[in-house]
């Protein structure tokens, strides 16, 4: 089971629909959350609808900001919405054998204050917990000096308060794989979105993983997160595959030449194979 987490920063774009299902189809998702989607309650269900999930849960953003898409597929045996609040959603998830657990898909506030009330809302919500829970998304926060990397002469510090509810709740990072940072603007990096999960909740997957995808179209990686083991193997032979989807990174072009015409001795036109590949 595939759940992937991204903060898409605005759902607009004419091109978004046809993204996260080329998302959706190459990571088979199950649950996918959008986070910041700066789209007011008239329209969302109207564009969440064509992202190809029969089930989704939505909160609006407030102005131009906030806002958080939760859609899911058929296979799950239940999953119930407990609270709904501007910063996150969360759940109660279940499948057969009597496997549940609780997930709260977080998109934390840019301003501290906001986010203090995103930790004494969780704060709140954590007694009611009883067994595995996992959190995910953009905390905009970090836990550690090392998650941010700036040529600025003035750093921003790590965020206490995140760091104290982490260590109050006796929760745990997921790890990852991939790129250190989710999240860069100019010579800014972080590492804004993770998973964070309590003992229960590892020891019920062992086997989970975090990945960080790559940029697209929005300055936040999504992150995906597996619960079992990728058992997909290379196969012989196997014909090369294409998502669509990556034509709107912004560094592609580059990407393909470096990499493409050193090892072939040979290189398309590239703006051709762009524009052939988004249509």
């Amino acid at each position: 089971m595939n759940f992937l987490i991204w903060n898409s920063r605005g759902t607009g774009a004419q091109s978004f629909p046809a993204l996260v299902c080329d998302l959706k189809t190459h990571y088979q998702l199950n649950f996918i959350a959008i986070l910041e989607t700066r789209c007011n309650k008239a329209v969302s269900q109207s564009r969440a609808s064509q992202l190809g999930f029969p089930n989704m849960e939505l909160v609006d953003c407030e102005g131009y900001s906030g806002g958080i898409w939760c859609l899911w597929d058929h296979s799950f045996t239940s999953v119930s919405l407990i609270e709904r609040h501007p910063q996150f959603l969360h759940f109660q998830v279940s499948r057969a054998a009597g496997c549940s657990w609780t997930i709260t898909v977080v998109y934390g506030s840019p301003l501290c204050t906001s986010r203090r009330v995103l930790w004494d809302n969780l704060t709140r919500l954590a007694p009611s917990v009883q067994g595995a829970w996992i959190l995910g998304g953009d905390f905009n926060g970090t836990l550690f000096h090392c998650e941010r990397r700036s040529l600025a002469t003035f750093r921003r510090s790590v965020d206490c308060d995140f760091i104290r509810w982490v260590d109050m709740h006796e929760m745990r990072d997921v790890g990852f794989v991939g790129p250190e940072f989710t999240w860069k603007r100019g010579t800014f990096e972080a590492r804004l979105d993770r998973m964070i999960a309590n003992d229960q909740w590892a020891h019920l997957f062992p086997d989970a993983s975090v990945s960080h995808l790559l940029f697209f179209k929005s300055d936040h990686r999504p992150i995906l997160l597996r619960l079992n083991k990728d058992v997909n193997q290379a196969a012989a032979n196997r014909p090369f595959r294409f998502i669509a989807a990556w034509v709107l990174h912004e560094k592609f072009d580059d990407f393909v030449q470096q990499s493409w015409a050193p090892n072939m001795g040979w290189l398309p036109n590239i703006s051709q194979f762009t524009e052939a590949c988004s249509k």
